[in-house]
C-alpha cells in the first residue's frame, strides 16, 4: 500500500526549521469554567477528549518525513493515541496571580518538539486554579507548523465542546477530518494565485526595506520567551470599533499604530532615538480569500507574511494618531492585495528556500542564529484574527464555556531570528482579547511590563 503523504510548502518548512531555535511554535490558549455550578473533571477526561480530537483530526494523528530538502506530513496507520503529549498543572492549593499563569504558560509554550521521525506535532496542557473559590481552568494547545490561528482557537473549542458531551453522556461526532493541501497548492486550486503575479513577486523583492530593530538600551540580559494575555471590555471594544470606524480604519491598523506610539514612548521615557522609518510584519490569512472559502476545521497553515515599510515624509511624527493610523491601512491595502500579486511576495518568493538551504549547510544551530539575526528586518509584528473565530466557531452547550480565548507564537531564539515583539488579536464575545509577547533577550521583562502599560495608555488617549 502506498504511504499517504503531503508535501510542505517552502513557508511550511521555514516553520519547522525556525522551531528549533525555538520560535514560530503556535500557540491556542483559552480560560473556561463551569458556567452552572462549580464542576471540576480530572486527568482521565481530559485525556478521553484528546484521543477523541486526536481520532477525528489526521492531521493530530501525523508526523513530519523528511527526504533531503523535501518535507511532508505522514499520518500514522497504527493508533498512536498512547503518544499523546498532555501535561497536567495543579494549582488549587496556591493563591495564583495572573502573572504566574502567564509564566506556566509561556514556559509550556517554549519547550522544544523532538525532530524524531514519528513524533506528534502537537501537545496540550491543563492549568487548575482556583478563582474567588471556584475552580477554573487553562487549556494550552502547541502546535508545530500543523495550525495557524484560525485552527488553533477552533481545537480550544471543540475540546472543550468535547469534554461538555463526555460529561453530559452526549454523542460524539465521529466524522474524520482529513489533512488539507499546502497553501500553494490551494491558492492554484480556488483561483487566488494567477501566473501574472511572479512579476509582483519579483518586483516587491526589489523593494527598499528599512531595518526595524529593538534598541540595544532595552535588553537587560534575561532570555527566554515572555508573554501576558489581556482583553478590552466590552465598552471600550465597542469604542474602538466605533472610533476606528469613523476615521476610516480597520482595527488591524488601529492596534498597529497604538503599537507603535506606545513603542515610541518607551523609546522616549529611556532617551532612546526612535527610527525614521518602521518596519511591519503581518500575517494575512487566506481561507477567507479562497473560492469556495476553506473551513475552520481544515488545518495546516493558510496564512502568509507581508513586510512593508514606511515613507519618513509620510510618517515620524507622531503628532496625529488617527491620520497615521490611516497611512498605516493604506499601507495594508497597498501590500496585501490579491488581486495584484503583492500579497504573494513571502509565500511565492524564492528567497524561502534560501532561508531553509541555512539550516541544511549550518553545521549546528548557533551559526544557524549567527546568520539568520542579520536579517530580521522588523521586531514587531502584530497579527489580528478579527470576529471570525467568534461568528464562525460555535461552542457546544454544556457547563463548561470559554471566557477567553488568545493565540501566540513563542519567540526565544538568542540571538532573534524573527520578531522580538508580537501582538494577537481576537474578538471573542463582545471583547477584543490582546495577547502580548515577546523575547527577553531583547525587551527585558521590565521594559515589556512597561509597554504594555503604555500600549493600554495609548489606547484610552485615542479614544478621548
Amino acid at each position: 500500500m502506498e504511504e499517504k503523504k503531503f508535501i510542505l510548502n517552502s513557508f511550511e518548512k521555514m516553520v519547522v526549521n525556525a522551531t528549533k531555535c525555538g520560535d514560530y511554535l503556535v500557540m491556542g490558549t483559552c480560560f473556561f469554567s463551569d458556567k452552572i455550578s462549580n464542576s471540576r473533571f480530572n486527568q482521565n477526561l481530559f485525556l478521553s477528549s484528546l484521543k477523541i480530537l486526536q481520532k477525528r483530526h489526521e492531521i493530530l494523528r501525523s508526523y513530519i518525513k523528511i527526504f533531503g530538502s523535501d518535507m511532508y506530513f505522514v499520518p500514522h496507520e497504527e493508533d498512536v493515541s498512547s503518544r499523546i503529549k498532555f501535561s497536567w498543572l495543579d494549582l488549587t492549593n496556591e493563591q495564583v496571580s495572573r502573572e504566574k499563569l502567564m509564566s506556566e504558560t509561556a514556559n509550556f509554550n517554549s519547550i522544544l518538539f523532538p525532530h524524531g521521525q514519528s513524533d506528534l506535532l502537537w501537545r496540550a496542557q491543563v492549568i487548575e486554579f482556583k478563582k474567588k473559590e471556584k475552580f477554573n481552568y487553562i487549556l494550552n494547545f502547541v502546535f508545530l507548523a500543523i495550525a495557524d490561528g484560525m485552527f488553533s482557537s477552533l481545537i480550544l473549542v471543540e475540546t472543550v465542546g468535547i469534554l461538555n458531551r463526555l460529561l453530559n453522556g452526549k454523542e460524539i461526532d465521529e466524522k474524520i477530518i482529513r489533512i488539507s493541501e499546502n497553501m500553494n497548492i490551494m491558492c492554484e486550486k480556488r483561483g487566488l494565485w494567477k501566473e501574472h503575479h511572479m512579476e509582483m513577486v519579483k518586483k516587491m523583492a526589489q523593494r527598499d526595506i528599512a531595518k526595524f530593530n529593538l534598541s540595544p538600551q532595552l535588553r537587560t540580559g534575561e532570555s527566554g520567551f515572555q508573554v501576558d494575555m489581556f482583553y478590552i471590555d466590552s465598552e471600550k471594544s465597542n469604542q474602538i470599533m466605533s472610533f476606528s470606524k469613523k476615521n476610516n480604519v480597520r482595527l488591524t491598523s488601529y492596534f498597529y499604530m497604538a503599537s507603535f506610539y506606545a513603542l515610541k514612548k518607551l523609546y522616549d521615557e529611556n532617551n532612546i532615538v526612535f527610527p525614521n522609518r518602521i518596519t511591519c510584519e503581518l500575517p494575512v490569512c487566506l481561507r477567507f480569500r479562497y473560492q469556495p472559502e476553506m473551513d475552520f476545521t481544515e488545518c495546516r497553515l493558510h496564512t502568509t507574511m507581508v513586510s512593508f515599510s514606511s515613507e519618513p515624509e509620510k510618517f515620524g511624527k507622531f503628532e496625529n494618531f488617527w491620520q497615521d493610523s490611516q497611512y498605516m491601512h493604506s499601507l495594508i491595502l497597498e501590500n496585501t492585495s490579491s488581486e495584484t500579486g503583492t500579497l504573494f511576495s513571502l509565500s511565492h518568493n524564492d528567497e524561502l528556500e534560501e532561508y531553509n538551504r541555512v539550516f541544511l549547510r549550518s553545521e549546528n544551530l548557533t551559526q544557524v542564529l549567527e546568520t539568520l539575526s542579520s536579517e530580521v528586518v522588523s521586531d514587531l509584528a502584530l497579527s489580528n484574527l478579527g470576529p471570525y473565530v467568534d461568528k464562525y466557531v460555535k461552542e457546544e452547550e454544556g457547563n463548561f464555556e470559554i471566557n477567553e480565548m488568545y493565540c501566540t507564537d513563542p519567540v526565544n531564539s538568542d540571538p532573534c531570528i524573527s520578531c522580538g515583539l508580537i501582538i494577537h488579536l481576537i474578538y471573542w464575545k463582545g471583547k477584543i482579547m490582546v495577547d502580548l509577547g515577546a523575547n527577553k533577550s531583547l525587551i527585558g521583562s521590565q521594559f515589556f511590563k512597561r509597554y504594555k502599560q503604555l500600549l493600554l495608555d495609548t489606547i484610552d488617549e485615542t479614544l478621548q
